[in-house]
């Protein structure tokens, strides 16, 4: 595979799964009204930092672990906490009335935006499960032509990631100038119900796991 379709592959691949609704979806939607459209891009630094750590795992050999059923009912059980525990934060900041007008002081904060990307990524079993399978698969072919081969499978894909949710981003805190305080505290009771039913549904299935083991 030539490193120029390399890149592409790895970008197509990975913009056809940030398309999908998930946690870092969702927590995107709901804060960048009120952090600003820096907020998506700096999400997606935390998760690459995420992504190169498990990449560096997949090579010293935890492929196989990854996949496993402890891993991936550990995953689901705690995963599926942590957002239901981040879901109670959305509903505590709707409740107290937040006024998107004056974070000023929060945009400052992209601390909280990478943490948030870190949180939401390793909060998903099905991104365990996907580096454990496809992103095997592209690493294996990508450690063909080398440390050169893997830079650059990690930055298409890393490069798709950053591009729809730095659009996403765009897109929701441009439209805080239309929004008041009633209408994001809606947004953000939407957001946390879906990132309980989220949460829920990681516990179920991690526990579904861990009966069978």
């Amino acid at each position: 595979m030539n490193l120029p379709f390399l890149f592409g592959s790895a970008f197509v691949v990975a913009l056809s799964g940030a398309l999908m609704p998930g946690p870092l979806l969702t927590v995107t939607v709901a804060h960048s009204p009120r952090f600003g459209w820096t907020f998506g891009p700096l999400a997606i630094l935390g998760h690459a930092i995420l992504e190169l750590g498990l990449i560096s795992l997949v090579f010293l050999g935890a492929g196989p672990l990854l996949k496993s059923g402890g891993v991936q009912s550990a995953v689901g059980l705690v995963g599926g906490a942590i957002l239901i525990w981040m879901s109670w934060g959305m509903v505590r900041m709707a409740r107290s009335g937040a006024d998107i007008q004056e974070a000023e002081d929060e945009v400052k904060r992209g601390d909280r935006a990478v943490w948030l990307g870190i949180l939401t990524s390793i909060s998903n079993p099905y991104w365990t499960l996907w580096w454990a399978t496809v992103g095997l698969a592209f690493l294996t072919t990508a450690a063909r032509s080398g440390p050169l081969g893997i830079t650059v499978f990690f930055l298409g894909h890393i490069s798709g990631d950053l591009a729809w949710y730095t659009l996403v981003s765009v897109g929701a805190s441009r439209g805080r100038r239309f929004v008041g305080t009633t209408l994001y505290a809606g947004v953000l009771f939407f957001c946390a119900g879906i990132l309980i039913i989220l949460g829920g549904w990681f516990v179920w299935y991690g526990g579904k796991l861990a009966l069978k083991m």
